[in-house]
């Protein structure tokens, strides 16, 4: 018999999320995170540290990892399209990045009591991902096509599988 193996989750429960924070961190592509917050988060952490001290020194941190996952999204999008970035996706992810860390500020500064409750800030964070992707992120997919060539490459595997 084949030896039992657990594959990863992808997502966890993403529109469940509770603020940006909770979203990009710990439901939406999972192995990302995985990746970029040992190679890019820590060691930023540890640079940061020397340049605004120990309490805001995941404030760099955080706006490194989104602008290297925005640069690394220009370039997938480059590899599948073959057409020169447009730099939405990036501001995408540069925007979120500040969203993320000015997120974090309010967190330290305000005291619980005060801050909304998750439902709400739950509903703020799924809007402002629903409103930038429509701004930022989805016009460059829909303006080159890659939503009719995913269509036509899954159409294609039907019919190889039929």
């Amino acid at each position: 018999p084949w030896p039992q193996s657990r594959l990863e989750p992808q997502f966890n429960e993403p529109f469940l999320t509770t603020s940006l924070q909770d979203f990009w961190g710990r439901r939406w592509n999972l192995i990302v995170t995985s990746i970029l917050r040992p190679t890019v988060y820590y060691p930023m952490r540890r640079i940061s540290t020397r340049l605004v001290g120990s309490r805001w020194t995941s404030l760099p941190a955080i706006i490194t990892v989104f602008v290297v996952s925005g640069l690394m999204h220009e370039l997938m999008y480059y590899y599948v399209t073959r057409v020169a970035p447009t730099w939405e996706m990036t501001w995408f992810f540069i925007l979120h990045g500040v969203a993320v860390a000015a997120e974090v500020v309010v967190k330290k500064v305000v005291p619980e009591k005060m801050r909304l409750h998750p439902v709400v800030s739950g509903a703020l964070a799924m809007g402002f991902l629903a409103v930038t992707a429509v701004w930022l992120f989805l016009p460059q997919l829909l303006r080159n096509g890659v939503d009719e060539k995913a269509i036509g490459e899954y159409c294609k595997l039907m019919d190889l599988l039929k």
